[in-house]
């Protein structure tokens, strides 16, 4: 069984989105796994053994499977072309499927300006600052353990500081 080398089970710690196909699982990558999300490109699955369920998941689903749908026949078709060339139905089912996906974003941050204080500088600049607690609070239970995870990830980092912005030009 091969061994991994020390840079790539540092690489298994790191805290952003990565790629890797390991053949053979040992005891100390299997350790690194516990809170990844696997995907399995080969038998179309994904499992997450500590993520909790996604608020409104099933309305998700439901919005992305025609997009997906298309992805993926396109795929099929496409196997005797190069991978990096799009065709024009892959091209829209993508951004019909980043739409569903910002269009999410955005409603689960839909009341962040509630959960927020804004403080007025003597410069008159604008900061703005999230109360958490209070922002994972304002959702039903069953959806806040994901929410407690999510608000610490960059995408909702990047997200907020983006809405704030426009909250602060005000």
């Amino acid at each position: 069984m091969p061994v991994l080398p020390n840079d790539m089970l540092d690489f298994l710690d790191a805290p952003v989105p990565y790629i890797v196909g390991v053949r053979h699982k040992t005891n100390e990558v299997q350790s690194k796994l516990t809170n990844v999300i696997l995907v399995d490109a080969n038998r179309n699955q994904v499992k997450s053994p500590s993520l909790p369920q996604l608020p409104r998941q099933k309305e998700l689903m439901s919005s992305l499977r025609p997009y997906h749908a298309t992805l993926v026949g396109e795929s099929y078709l496409g196997r005797r072309r190069p991978v990096y060339e799009c065709t024009e139905m892959q091209v829209e089912a993508a951004k019909g499927f980043l739409s569903v996906l910002r269009s999410y974003l955005d409603s689960l941050c839909y009341n962040i300006r509630s959960h927020t204080i804004t403080n007025v500088q003597s410069n008159d600049d604008k900061v703005s600052l999230l109360l958490r607690e209070s922002f994972i609070d304002s959702f039903p239970y069953r959806e806040q353990s994901f929410m407690k995870l999510f608000v610490d990830t960059q995408l909702f980092s990047v997200h907020t500081d983006l809405v704030l912005s426009f909250f602060q030009k005000e």
